[in-house]
């Protein structure tokens, strides 16, 4: 059975659930000198190598001037490049170095967010996982 209230905890719950993770990500992104939405950036890259801005900016759906300046910072801090296409010379793309998947290698394994839920989850079954998964997209889908 469903009514107001339980619509008004649940958007609560989700929001505090999310902000607790966003800022774990933030405080984790810190720690590597990074913004959170560079790591966003160079994880894309470091996973598709040779995509374009255009295409980083589509699949983050992060405004252009943002993401722009994001590229920027990472190839100041030498964790990614801009390559000339060989294809079309107007075009760059975009890759990480050796220095960005080392970056990428240790947030992942330093994430505070990943490492809190992780520990949070191990209080639930399998089965409860998969129901809460299951829960969480009948809700997109409709959303």
């Amino acid at each position: 059975m469903h009514d107001n209230r339980h619509t008004a905890e649940v958007y609560h719950s989700f929001f505090s659930v999310a902000r607790q993770l966003k800022r774990l990500a933030h405080q984790s992104a810190a720690e590597v000198g990074l913004t959170v939405h560079q790591l966003d950036i160079l994880r894309l890259i470091r996973k598709v190598p040779g995509l374009t801005q255009k295409e980083v900016t589509e699949r983050l759906r992060v405004p252009k001037s943002r993401v722009s300046l994001h590229i920027d910072a990472l190839v100041e801090k030498e964790l990614a490049v801009r390559e000339t296409s060989p294809q079309d010379r107007r075009e760059t793309l975009l890759r990480s170095t050796s220095a960005g998947e080392e970056l990428c290698e240790r947030y992942d394994r330093e994430d505070q967010s990943r490492l809190a839920l992780d520990q949070a989850l191990r209080q639930f079954s399998a089965e409860e996982i998969g129901s809460l998964l299951d829960m969480h997209q009948r809700l997109l889908d409709k959303l």
